[in-house]
């Protein structure tokens, strides 16, 4: 029998005191000893469910006939969203939407918009009433009538003309959301359905992705502090793709070691056990690709830079990229170019680890690069500001983001010398 009771009357602590008789005692004993047995064959089951589950990943289907130099890859894509303290900032700007118009007089800007589809009566209201013209050129600050007037279309061919001066920021660097990946960053939120009905009024299209370059505008227009959060997350979000390597039993390591270690900063000789330690698994297992990549990559791969840091675009950490200590020369593009001209050369398409793309706009001018790691992966910092991490993306992604149907850019890859 088991009774409790009280503990002495003067103490300061409560306590419980347990009596047995020479039964219940008997019989608890038997129960501490059933209850060790169930718990430890619960404990075993439950570890020999997660090695099978850690050892066989469900997304790895039956040998290929051919692998790759890298290997047998695994990608899984996510959606990253800025920092909370990041996006206070983005909360305290109340900046009006402008549109520039490059050393273009009024009668101009009539015309192009003319040109893009814009409906006459807007047209000629938005050049005689939201016009301000001087010697540098014309400058438009839309009203609500004048930006919901405009279609998808017409919004696309505009802005893309819009985009070819660098004033208009969010024209050239829209946010941006390949294939389906708008209903994936709307999805799951805390924002309204109000506003993401108004941000689905703003997308246009612009080759494989759905853009939206109306930020400034949307952001005044949503009310409340707890709204714009929402938002600015929300929109904040970027595909980025997690990568591992399934290493089967018996996998050909010197291949994989060929591939994986000739690119410098990766050191074949910590590559190899490596490899050889996962391939002795009774049924193989998994390598993240952050173990394949040098120091810098290793160390800034899915962060964000800090606030008050020097700026790092995307040229300046696709040249660092297999530095071990940054180069900060890298930040003038003077000097990247030279760099680039003496220490490369041009491919026709990038193929090796390690090799560098560069996006040129229309005028032959690169305005977004990255480092080419394996089939259509690329490592890239989409911007130069606080805001935007290290990634890896698919490169259709990379291109789909800056591409422009009114003044087409284009791919060009180049391989170190050294190599």
């Amino acid at each position: 029998m088991v009774k409790l009771s009280g503990g002495d009357e003067g103490n300061a602590s409560d306590r419980a005191a347990v009596h047995f008789s020479l039964l219940g005692l008997v019989f608890f004993s038997l129960l501490l000893v059933g209850l060790g047995a169930l718990a430890a064959y619960g404990f075993a089951t439950a570890h020999a469910k997660s090695i099978q589950v850690s050892s066989r990943s469900s997304d790895v289907g039956p040998a290929p006939t051919n692998l790759p130099p890298w290997g047998e890859l695994l990608v899984r894509d996510a959606q990253l969203e800025q920092p909370e303290e990041y996006i206070a900032f983005e909360l305290q700007t109340n900046q009006p939407e402008q549109w520039f118009f490059d050393k273009m007089t009024p009668g101009q800007v009539h015309d192009m918009m003319s040109a893009s589809g814009v409906q006459e009566a807007e047209a000629n209201r938005a050049c005689s009433q939201l016009l301000k013209s001087s010697a540098s050129g014309s400058v438009i600050q839309p009203d609500d009538e004048l930006i919901l007037s405009l279609s998808p279309a017409v919004r696309a061919k505009l802005y893309g003309k819009l985009a070819e001066t660098d004033a208009n920021h969010y024209m050239l660097f829209p946010f941006c959301y390949p294939g389906k990946s708008l209903d994936e960053c709307l999805d799951g939120t805390s924002m309204s359905k109000e506003t993401a009905a108004l941000v689905r009024k703003l997308i246009y299209p612009r080759g494989d992705a759905q853009c939206l370059s109306d930020y400034e505008w949307l952001l005044q227009h949503v009310p409340g502090d707890a709204a714009r959060l929402a938002l600015v997350k929300a929109l904040s979000r970027q595909t980025v793709a997690f990568l591992r390597i399934h290493v089967r039993p018996g996998a050909d390591i010197d291949k994989l070691v060929s591939y994986w270690g000739s690119a410098p900063g990766v050191r074949a000789k910590d590559l190899r056990p490596l490899l050889e330690s996962v391939s002795r698994l009774d049924d193989g297992g998994n390598i993240s690709v952050l173990y394949l990549l040098p120091q810098f990559a290793r160390q800034r791969l899915y962060t964000f830079p800090m606030p008050g840091d020097p700026p790092m675009d995307c040229h300046w950490s696709t040249m660092n990229f297999f530095k071990e200590t940054p180069d900060n020369r890298f930040s003038d593009a003077a000097y990247t170019t030279r760099y680039v001209l003496d220490h490369y050369y041009q491919v026709a398409k990038p193929t090796e680890y390690g090799d560098v793309i560069f996006i040129l706009d229309s005028k032959g001018n690169a305005i977004h690069s990255g480092v080419y790691i394996c089939d259509d992966i690329i490592f890239t910092k989409n911007g130069n500001n606080f805001a935007q991490p290290w990634m890896l993306m698919h490169m259709k992604d990379l291109l789909a983001r800056y591409a422009n149907e009114e003044a087409p850019t284009k791919m060009v890859a180049y391989r170190n010398k050294e190599k």
